[in-house]
């Protein structure tokens, strides 16, 4: 009865212990990671770069990022840098704008303990955590190879090469510089293509336009233009355009002028939709990969080991490839919107979530409390039945206990004389094949003469007894009988298998070595 009133107590207190521990304790959450992000400029790459960092931020609820652009400043990006240093942020994504001026404040961050991913653009030295880029030395080569295969379709020759321009980037930056010296090794054994000049034009349309027409003024006998942007590739476009109805130009190069950007860029106004409109040719490009970046951030905070230095794969797209492009881009858009719009709608119910918890906790805990005392009150009812039930069950176990002692007791019985039968049927078969071991003639007929049974009996018998027919049992007794001999006794191998029955030495040195696995002369030297 204690026990009764010790579990009528303490079985709805604890239960209400633990829904009240359930509803109030909260998870620790997973730790809050700031990144800051230091953008060179504001442009299309960099928008994309920075949505594309955003978007994989569903998968890292843990990171939080803050971007700024320094607006092709290298003056204020070392400034934003600083301020990051100063507001201790966990980790550091900078696209630096110009390799020497900004590398000074990535030593700072570096030296302060800030991880640091350099994206895009590299920056001298080797105080970095990750880069993450393409190698724009391999751009420059790629603008070679194009310009080799315009050369190979215009018919150039030494005396009359491809004739090309060069529009370049932000002096002083990694891209610019590199992807310069690229195209420069690329075509420093191609007699038959000529750079005329190169100018600077910062990245940005305007300039390009300005460069694009001084250069095409200067060298009207221009057939190709490179660009180390798409932005830059159409606007020297247009200049192309505006400047085609001019007598000098018509006057030495009646053919159009092929024209190649670098991005590849989808979306209006960019790479990929000025090569579907027929401004631009082609485009050299890699990857912004904006999501490996957040990825490398994830993998540095939380101590997994990561790639120091990842260099994207560049290619080439032209008309061919530029549609396939802009249909994958487009699929991408919608899918990522409906990936966004189900985020929302899963926060929305996880917000409603919560409000009804602590409301729902409260009434489980009632109904619980209502529950446990009815359960305890019906519980003392079935205890009490229950005990009589068990001692009216009790009686009927012994009882039938009884009746399987009594069962088993006779079972034991009966195969004690079972096996006394089978004890004796051996050692008569055992007795009888000894007795008859030195007549070669003795068989399964004879045995179960000798025995007065049938010869199915006897078999039957023996393999149940043994594993084995009694045909096999006879020859293991000689072997056995032969081995016995060859040890104790100096009679040969020919006289001990006559002794035992086999009526061929060979025979019998056969059957004993597959018996006992050696010969029997071994057996009889080694005795």
């Amino acid at each position: 009865m204690k026990n009764n009133i010790r579990f009528l107590v303490l079985y709805p207190v604890s239960i209400l212990y633990f829904l009240l521990l359930v509803g109030c304790c909260q998870h620790k959450p997973n730790a809050i990671y700031r990144i800051g992000v230091s953008q060179c400029s504001d442009d299309a790459w960099r928008k994309k770069m920075n949505e594309e960092m955003e978007q994989e931020l569903i998968f890292h609820p843990n990171l939080q990022l803050s971007i700024r652009h320094a607006n092709d400043n290298s003056e204020l990006q070392c400034a934003q840098i600083d301020s990051f240093i100063t507001e201790q942020v966990d980790l550091l994504i900078i696209c630096p704008n110009e390799a020497e001026e900004v590398k000074p404040a990535v030593s700072r961050a570096y030296d302060a303990g800030i991880p640091v991913i350099i994206a895009d653009r590299q920056v001298t030295g080797e105080k970095y955590t990750a880069f993450i880029g393409g190698d724009n030395y391999a751009v420059g080569q790629h603008m070679a190879i194009w310009l080799i295969q315009q050369a190979t379709l215009h018919h150039s020759t030494a005396k009359q090469p491809l004739y090309v321009i060069e529009i370049m980037g932000l002096q002083g930056s990694t891209p610019c510089i590199w992807r310069h010296k690229g195209l420069i090794d690329g075509l420093k054994d191609q007699s038959n293509i000529r750079l005329l000049g190169s100018g600077n034009a910062n990245w940005l349309a305007a300039p390009a336009r300005v460069v694009a027409d001084s250069l095409l003024r200067l060298y009207p006998q221009t057939n190709a233009i490179v660009a180390q942007n798409d932005i830059m590739a159409i606007a020297a476009a247009e200049v192309v355009e505006k400047l085609a109805y001019a007598r000098e130009i018509y006057k030495v190069n009646a053919s159009p002028i092929t024209i190649l950007g670098t991005d590849a860029m989808t979306g209006d106004g960019n790479g990929v939709e000025a090569i579907l409109q027929g401004k631009i040719n082609a485009s050299v490009t890699y990857a912004s990969r904006g999501d490996l970046v957040i990825q490398s951030a994830a993998k540095i905070l939380q101590g997994e080991p990561f790639l120091r230095d990842t260099v994207l794969p560049i290619m080439l797209v032209d008309r061919n490839t530029a549609e396939t492009m802009h249909l994958m881009s487009r699929e991408i858009e919608h899918n990522i919107a409906s990936i966004k719009a189900l985020q929302q709608r899963i926060k929305l119910l996880w917000d409603m979530s919560k409000m009804q918890r602590n409301l729902l906790y409260t009434t489980v805990g009632c109904l619980v409390m209502v529950l446990c005392l009815l359960i305890g009150l019906w519980w003392e009812y079935r205890y009490r039945r229950r005990i009589r039930a068990e001692r009216a069950e009790h009686a009927r176990v012994i009882a039938k206990q009884q009746e399987q002692l009594e069962a088993i007791t006779a079972e034991l019985e009966q195969t004690k004389v079972q096996q006394s039968q089978d004890e004796l049927f051996m050692q008569h078969l055992q007795k009888q094949i000894e007795k008859h071991l030195n007549n070669s003639q003795l068989n399964v007929e004879m045995l179960s003469e000798l025995l007065g049974v049938s010869r199915t009996q006897l078999f039957r018998k023996t393999k149940a007894l043994t594993g084995i027919s009694p045909i096999e049992l006879i020859r293991h007794v000689r072997l056995r009988k032969a081995q016995q001999m060859l040890r104790k006794t100096d009679a040969t191998i020919q006289e001990v298998a006559y002794e035992v029955g086999f009526t061929s030495a060979s025979y019998f040195t056969k059957c004993y070595k597959e018996f006992f696995g050696i010969n029997p002369s071994v057996e009889q030297h080694g005795t």
